[in-house]
């Protein structure tokens, strides 16, 4: 039934044959992603990543509200950061950063997750990114 619908918009023009891509907000939402880190094989400061889907800008200010969620990886013992708070993807940007270091690296893996709470305005798209601390 959704393939039919979307077919018979394409046809009466509703909707662009390429899809979603050129719209532009505020015809088409703001969706922010969480990236994946990398494996941390060395206690550092590192920066997480929120991103605009498809590497998107916007006339207007993102609000991200974040929090550091524990797996294995312990706040405060394996990693630090702040565990709540939110970011700006400024006006013209694709991306924000949330700062956090890696306290310490042993032989096991560990991981972690920043999870987006909220976008204002706009959505949520890849709400977790997760984060491995340990050699590989």
């Amino acid at each position: 039934m959704r393939t039919i619908m979307v077919l018979l918009l394409l046809l009466l023009g509703i909707v662009p044959a390429r899809g979603a891509v050129d719209c532009q907000p505020p015809d088409c939402p703001v969706v922010v992603d969480a990236i994946d880190g990398p494996v941390h094989e060395t206690a550092d400061s590192y920066t997480a990543v929120l991103r605009l889907r498809e590497g998107a800008t916007t006339q207007q200010n993102v609000e991200v509200a974040y929090r550091f969620v524990d797996g294995t990886a312990k706040q405060g013992e394996d990693y630090r950061a702040q565990s709540r708070g939110t970011v700006t993807i400024k006006a013209g940007q694709t991306q924000a950063g949330v700062p956090y270091q890696v306290l310490k690296v042993t032989g096991e893996q560990k991981t972690f997750t920043l999870e987006i709470t909220a976008v204002k305005p706009g959505q949520i798209g890849k709400r977790v990114a997760v984060f491995t601390i340990g050699k590989r």
